[in-house]
């Protein structure tokens, strides 16, 4: 008799604490998070701070930068920002009168001269594809990345990014070479030209001629 009562006590023992366990639980559960009897949703709280991204604005020809030209800046460049400048170029160029050709031409008298072999150098057929002559725009585009000029070509300087550097530099060429050619004048925007075409427009018709017969 006394075993099965120490067996009973032990199963009401073992029953007693596991209600008490679930109890805890859920006096625990209500403390923290509320009633699970309300049927109402709270909001999940979120901590931290919210990182906002800045959308790029779109640029211009269906995202591509535009390209800005060097050539309207040669005028004011600095000559001695180009002779600095092109002593990057050094290694592979000279541009002194009778300088020695190295890896790349001697580019004295290049500005205007024919695209092709220059001062005994023989040039690539990549770059004689070009055609025509180093002008100022020409000149601009290919010291800004030389391989979208002539893509096969041996040039392997990864160009001047800046339109000033460009500038500056063609201004050192230029310097030498005999007789360069004019530097082209800055393209008329459609507001001057329409500034330029209104006194015209207001300037009153002339008269006709008269066609009645003179008397003496």
């Amino acid at each position: 008799m006394p075993n099965k009562m120490t067996m009973y006590a032990i199963i009401a023992a073992f029953w007693l604490a596991f209600l008490a366990i679930i109890g805890v639980n859920l006096i625990g559960n209500t403390v923290m998070f509320g009633s699970p009897l309300h049927s109402e949703h709270h909001p999940v709280v979120k901590f931290g701070f919210p990182i906002e991204v800045v959308e790029a604005a779109p640029t211009e020809a269906g995202g591509a930068a535009a390209r800005v030209s060097s050539v309207p800046l040669i005028a004011a460049a600095s000559l001695d920002e180009g002779t600095a400048i092109f002593k990057k170029c050094g290694s592979c160029h000279t541009a002194e009168a009778g300088g020695a050709n190295k890896v790349g031409p001697n580019l004295h008298d290049i500005v205007g001269a024919e695209i092709g072999d220059h001062n005994s150098f023989k040039t690539t057929d990549s770059l004689i594809a070009i055609g025509g002559t180093w002008t100022y725009e020409k000149l601009d585009d290919y010291l800004e990345n030389p391989k979208r000029l002539a893509p096969k070509g041996s040039m392997s300087f990864a160009g001047l990014k800046k339109p000033q550097d460009r500038a500056a530099v063609i201004k050192f060429l230029m310097s030498n070479t005999q007789n360069p050619p004019a530097i082209p004048a800055a393209a008329e925007t459609p507001a001057e030209a329409a500034a330029a075409a209104a006194p015209a427009a207001a300037a009153p018709a002339a008269a006709p001629a008269s066609t009645n017969p003179v008397s003496h």
